[in-house]
């Protein structure tokens, strides 16, 4: 049997819906995949969080795609448990249960459980005990989710070769049973659009204001230039950042959130895209800006590393205010070394992480696991 002829059931990440993602802006970006993937199953199944308010999206999916939302009487608490056995006919009709993230895989153990035949993938974009480690969290409990996940799955998805090599050696994970898709990016929409007249001596970062981007050392790496730096995104960190760039005097820009679907016009209105981050995962605001042809400069750390080739692609900085300020030189009256960077970005990202060849790997785990 092809998976043409099979169904797949999706389980968002605990307590999230369709409309978070929406007011998260990122509703397009995250559902465009299980578009693609809805050409090749017979039906796709997404549990969501969500209440009825969920169901205004399905003009923007596939006919064969079903949102299965969670009944308003339940706590998201107990639903994580519960949904498996509230929809058993739809858990027994599934052919593969796939996670989105970590938190969010109890559902999809459970379903499996109730379901052996099913094929479970557990994939992540970040795998969570490492960045709780960075944040000096507990990890008793994600530790041990992850080792029940990761012996029950038939087959395990991460986004770096980082994240790979760790649970290898973690959980003793085979290496034929885990696999890296990368965070995908939709070249078409994410691509250079020569109209657009580009901001001078400006920089744009976009992402969460918190410690993990290391923001701080940004700005202080800009102190004394003639740049400014224009900030997409929220978090905790707004406020300090902004009083920080005031002792500073450093212009820094604070623009919010904006949605997915208007990003591509932003970043194109720049020459330069800065990541300073601690620690990274797959950082999809990375790959966004290499596919418009941004040069791009982030800090040598895992994810970022495995994307940026110094020097040929993009420029790789450490951490420290002094190494962001030396790379930031670098880049800044040399237009000929961004638009080389730039254009090599744009090249890298089309032959290894547009979303039709993510998806075709994708698919192909799903063919093989059919066989076995």
């Amino acid at each position: 049997m092809s998976i043409q002829k099979r169904n797949l059931s999706f389980f968002m990440t605990f307590s999230t819906s369709l409309v978070k993602w929406d007011q998260a802006n990122i509703l397009e970006r995250e559902i465009s995949p299980y578009i693609f993937l809805a050409e090749h199953f017979s039906q796709i199944f997404i549990f969501t969080y969500g209440n009825s308010k969920d169901y205004k999206y399905k003009d923007k999916l596939t006919s064969n795609i079903k949102v299965i939302i969670k009944p308003k009487f339940i706590p998201s608490r107990w639903y994580q448990y519960l949904a498996p056995l509230l929809h058993l006919p739809t858990i027994f009709r599934s052919h593969f249960l796939k996670t989105n993230q970590m938190h969010g895989a109890k559902t999809a153990i459970i379903a499996k459980f109730l379901n052996p035949f099913a094929k479970l993938i557990i994939r992540t974009g970040y795998t969570q005990s490492l960045f709780d480690a960075k944040e000096n969290k507990n990890l008793s409990k994600i530790k041990r989710l992850e080792k029940i996940a990761y012996r029950f799955a038939n087959h395990s998805l991460v986004t770096s070769l980082a994240d790979k090599k760790y649970l290898i050696e973690e959980y003793k994970i085979p290496k034929n049973k885990i696999s890296v898709i990368a965070n995908y990016i939709d070249t078409d929409i994410f691509r250079p659009n020569l109209k657009i007249t580009k901001l001078e001596n400006r920089l744009i970062f976009v992402g969460r204001l918190s410690s993990q981007k290391n923001l701080p050392s940004l700005i202080k790496a800009l102190s004394g230039l003639n740049l400014s730096l224009d900030l997409i995104g929220e978090g905790k960190q707004k406020e300090e950042l902004k009083k920080l760039a005031e002792s500073e005097k450093v212009s820094v820009n604070f623009f919010g959130t904006i949605p997915n679907f208007k990003l591509p016009e932003i970043l194109n209105r720049y020459r330069i895209f800065i990541l300073p981050s601690l620690y990274e995962g797959m950082p999809k605001t990375l790959l966004e800006a290499m596919s418009c042809n941004l040069a791009c400069i982030a800090t040598n750390v895992p994810g970022s590393r495995e994307v940026i080739q110094n020097g040929k692609n993009g420029l790789l900085a450490e951490t420290s205010s002094a190494s962001l300020r030396e790379n930031i030189l670098k880049l800044i009256n040399n237009l000929e070394f961004q638009k080389t960077l730039g254009e090599n970005a744009r090249e890298f990202i089309l032959k290894n992480f547009s979303l039709k060849t993510q998806i075709q790997k994708e698919l192909s785990i799903y063919q093989n696991l059919t066989k076995n």
